[in-house]
């Protein structure tokens, strides 16, 4: 029995219409108000309903419904038509109707398509009547599917098709149309107003009681739920049947995994990550259907939620409110979101709740606010990026207020295209219209607060010594103080803020001296005002300085540096990591534990605080190890995560253990570089100077390990670094150590695949000229393909301006070049540029382009590839340094799942196994030397690490290759299964 429960077939149905007609619930209605309408004699019908609904079942269900003997049904998809002419339609529609029918076409005269071209009406006045007596007093109905696709005044094909109908379906009994729709019909449809009067339903949630048989009765017999996990599954779904269906299909799965056939809540609170996966393809769906402004706000009102849950509010903040929260401007297509969304059932009435809760959840993943606002950009987007270019060239060559005039023009053109602010905040505070400048400042830093503080904070202190020179002090103070409650720490702006305090309030200073000092500060500040806005990006000059306000201090970059005494993450809420730091801070380390572990459990994702908790409990014991990890914080937030995720786990692991070295534990100082390689080299000098740091993990990018890494090796003590994440060749040295597959691995795994198993001769490489990461994988690309006797026939720089994809993939295959695959290896930052490249791949109408081998490196191995790709990506082969499913891997990858409540990435892994192999390089007592010389002795076991042996060669190089994955069925599958 149990047997024959494990081995039982998956009841729930995802991802295909519903044939079976015991397996469609609650659809009654709708295939009566059919039935109804037909037999009385109706001649048009409209059904309705958002995406994913259950539109497709219910038209492949309509037949065996609605009275078979009287009717027969042919279904139409027009989408496939939308820019055909009617003739190609009428001669479709007739084979469609010849095959579902099966009408001998022997015993009928069909219509050629050259004739249905200069006289379609012989469709309906000759080929119609053939079909009527073939079908023996049955009357014909077209199902006219995605009717909304033709839904405009300005679609010719439109017009022709159903002022066709509409003529002859008044003159003729026997036939009848019912038009599906993929969302709700509009006040002003053509298609509504052409054919006046006709009854429409809209096809919708399903009511509780037909939601509970659709949860309950496909698996009746076998899978048992509670009632509470029923209430629990209708809250997450609200009566979709698809994502009703996902949740129960993974419950099942699960069920049959664990032999557990009993369904609690708890079950369903476990497996909505795992449901939200089945349902990646219908969230996505659900998602696409929708406009920009429309997405905005659904985020916006998801975001709403969270906050009020977390805050214990009652009601969420309104979605708009909390938008101008974030900088966004109020405009009309934001307003009327708000009401489509709520007719078309993706928000409940009062506009403030997702009506679909697993909707929610995934909106909070995959599109947050913070990130999914800058989609406003894309509104207007062609004139709005040309103003923006011609606006920008004036402002170099000095001419602001022209400059301004077409900022301006772009704001007016679209209120929130955010590239904008910055730069003509910067305009109006070099023509000292300070107003002007510190309002879009202000807005620029709501937007992304990361990135626009400094600059932000740089305009409120010019503007306070410009105050100061006015002699008007009480206003300047409160310039300084806007900062001080943005950057408490910030040195100069305390300075000036005691020196006007001090004068304002004692008088002891002439205030035409203090005027006259000031003056001259400001000019110097705005004389430096444009030297120093390069800081916004990374603070540091070459002379290790840093800049505030255009004045240059001595370098405090130990703000950068932090083991709990202050988050790097400062715009993820979470009250509880915020007193643990206050705690940690004042060396209250069991307080601070206490703090941190309810910080773990408010936001089980974020790895800062694992780390911090763990960090808590070390300083509470005494005497931690310390390592360093370097990560870039300010602009790579994401791979800092991964990064931190693969470390946190590790030291996590680490530190419960009870044979822990002379019971020490390990504490994980966190530093970021900004992925800014001057910033790398100073947070490597504060490091070094750290005598508590034992090694660095770290850094991200080529380019900033090797900024460190020069600064690491010429210590007198030498830090041995090891990097989870640098690929490139040119990282080498006695101290350094990776645990990622370098390029030249890479480089010969791509060139031997093409070589060997493609017999593939000529290549065109697609590369980031500006990154040394890219440039170094093409070379020893190019040197190991030229060693096996292959050609890299072209090199093409996707920095260059302007670039034409498709003319570059047409060049290529030329007779020039003849090139038989295109490799592309961009790193992170030009992953956008290399989808598109893989797209006018797919869509080429050159068959040379078409039939071009697509390879990568590692950084397109993610899942906004997947989700942006659709079909164009299939196929695409890329070599990865670690997969979760590779059999050696899985063990490893469920655990982390378990710990992050998701999938994890590549770099994860490897930062774990960074991590671990510093941890077996300790000792009872170490050092820097001792672990450097034990760093070169690690041997760990694929049980101790991701999944692989871990061990270095002399050259500190990682003894595993990397593996090559195929995206296959939409997933990345490994090659060759």
């Amino acid at each position: 029995m149990i047997t024959n429960l494990i081995t039982r077939r998956n009841p729930y149905i995802i991802g295909r219409p519903i044939d079976e007609q015991e397996l469609l619930f609650g659809r009654e209605k709708i295939f009566q108000f059919i039935e109804n309408n037909l037999k009385q004699g109706v001649k048009v019908l409209f059904l309705y309903g958002q995406r994913r609904i259950g539109l497709s079942s219910i038209i492949r269900n309509i037949s065996k419904y609605v009275a078979s003997e009287e009717f027969v049904f042919v279904t139409f998809d027009l989408q496939e038509y939308s820019r055909e002419p009617l003739s190609s339609f009428l001669h479709n529609l007739i084979i469609d109707i010849i095959t579902d029918l099966k009408i001998d076409i022997h015993n009928i005269t069909l219509p050629s398509a050259s004739e249905l071209e200069t006289q379609p009406e012989i469709f309906c006045r000759e080929f119609l009547p053939q079909v009527y007596e073939a079908l023996k007093g049955k009357k014909l109905v077209f199902l006219l599917n995605k009717a909304d696709t033709f839904d405009s005044e300005n679609n010719m094909l439109l017009g022709n098709v159903c002022q066709h109908f509409k003529y002859f379906i008044q003159e003729q009994e026997n036939l009848s149309l019912i038009l599906v729709f993929r969302e709700k019909l509009a006040d002003k449809s053509y298609l509504l107003n052409l054919f006046q009067n006709a009854p429409y339903q809209e096809v919708g949630l399903l009511d509780e009681n037909s939601a509970k048989q659709l949860i309950t009765k496909p698996a009746e017999g076998v899978l048992k739920y509670d009632d509470d996990a029923v209430i629990a599954i209708l809250q997450l779904s609200a009566g979709h049947p698809y994502f009703t269906q996902a949740i129960c299909f993974t419950l099942f799965v699960q069920a049959r995994i664990e032999n557990n056939w009993k369904v609690t809540r708890a079950d369903v609170e476990a497996s909505i990550d795992k449901a939200m996966e089945s349902a990646e393809a219908g969230l996505a769906w659900l998602w696409d259907g929708i406009s920009i402004p429309e997405q905005v706000v659904l985020s916006s009102v998801a975001q709403a939620q969270r906050i009020a849950f977390e805050k214990q509010q009652p009601f969420p903040e309104e979605p708009l409110t909390l938008l101008q929260e974030h900088g966004v401007i109020e405009t009309d297509d934001l307003i009327h979101s708000e009401r489509k969304l709520v007719k078309n059932d993706f928000l409940d009435e009062t506009q403030r709740k997702v009506k679909i809760e697993l909707f929610r959840r995934w909106l909070l993943l995959q599109h947050p606010l913070h990130k999914q606002i800058f989609e406003l950009e894309k509104l207007e987007e062609e004139k709005s990026h040309l103003l923006h270019q011609e606006a920008s060239k004036l402002h170099q060559e000095g001419k602001n207020h022209d400059a301004i005039e077409l900022y301006e023009q772009v704001l007016q053109l679209n209120p929130n295209h955010f590239s904008t602010l910055s730069p003509l905040a910067k305009a109006y505070l070099e023509t000292e219209n300070f107003d002007k400048a510190l309002q879009l400042y202000e807005r620029a830093y709501k937007v992304d607060p990361i990135r626009h503080q400094e600059a932000y904070l740089r305009a409120l202190e010019i503007y306070g010594n410009h105050l100061s020179t006015q002699g008007n002090f009480d206003l300047a103070k409160q310039q300084f103080e806007k900062v001080l409650e943005i950057e408490p720490g910030r040195i100069v702006t305390q300075q000036r803020w005691r020196e006007i305090h001090l004068t304002y309030k004692t008088k002891r200073t002439s205030l035409k001296a203090i005027a006259t000092a000031l003056g001259i500060f400001t000019i110097t500040c705005l004389s430096l005002y444009r030297w120093t806005i390069s800081c916004s990006a990374s603070p540091q000059n070459s002379n290790n300085l840093l800049c505030f306000a255009g004045i240059v201090q001595q370098n405090n970059i130990t703000n950068n540096i932090s083991r709990g005494d202050r988050t790097l993450f400062p715009t993820i809420r979470n009250p509880y990591r915020d007193k643990g730091i206050k705690a940690f801070k004042q060396e209250n380390y069991q307080q601070a534990v206490d703090y941190f572990a309810q910080a773990v459990q408010y936001n089980r994702n974020d790895p800062e605080v694992l780390i911090y908790y763990n960090n808590a409990l070390a300083r509470q014991k005494g005497s931690p190890f310390t390592i360093a990890v370097v990560v870039p914080v300010q602009n790579k937030r994401d791979i800092t995560k991964e990064i931190l995720r693969g470390v946190a786990l590790s030291q996590n692991q680490y530190n419960n253990l009870k044979d822990r070295l002379n019971s020490h534990s390990l504490e994980i100082a966190i530093a970021n570089d900004g992925n800014n390689p001057e910033q790398a080299k100073q947070v490597a000098q504060q490091l070094v100077d750290d005598k508590s740091v034992l090694a660095v993990i770290g850094h991200y990018s080529s380019e900033a390990t090797k900024a460190g890494l020069d600064e690491y090796q010429k210590a007198s003590e030498p830090l041995a670094v090891i990097s989870p994440t640098s690929l490139s060749t040119f990282l080498e040295g006695k101290i350094f150590f990776r645990t990622v597959p370098s390029n030249v691995k890479v480089s010969q795994q791509l060139a031997r695949y093409l070589w060997n198993q493609l017999n593939l001769k000529k290549v065109v490489v697609f590369y980031n000229h500006d990154s040394s990461f890219s440039n170094n994988l093409k070379d020893e690309f190019t040197n190991k393909f030229k060693q096996l006797g292959g050609q890299v026939v072209s090199n093409i720089d996707l920095t260059e301006q302007k670039l034409d994809v498709d003319q570059k993939l047409n060049e290529s295959v030329s007779q020039q070049y003849q090139a038989q695959a295109a490799l592309l290896l961009s790193d992170v930052q030009y992953n956008s540029m290399a989808l598109e490249i893989i797209k006018a791949k797919a869509t080429s109408k050159n068959p040379k382009v078409q039939s071009l081998e697509l390879l990568g490196n590692s950084t397109l191995y993610n899942d906004r590839i997947l989700r942006e790709g659709g079909n164009a990506i299939e196929g695409l082969i890329v070599s990865v340094p670690w997969f979760r499913e590779a059999p050696q891997s899985q063990n490893f990858a469920q655990k982390a799942a378990q710990q992050w409540g998701g999938q994890i990435s590549w770099r994860t892994a490897t930062s774990y196994d960074a991590t671990q192999a510093l941890i077996q390089a300790l000792s009872s007592n170490p050092s820097r030397a001792t672990v450097l010389q034990r760093l070169r002795q690690v041997n760990l076991s694929p049980q101790e690490t991701s999944g692989n042996t871990i061990q270095f060669t002399p050259q500190g190089e990682i003894q595993i290759q990397p593996l090559l994955l195929k995206i296959k069925d939409g997933k990345f599958k490994i090659l060759g299964q």
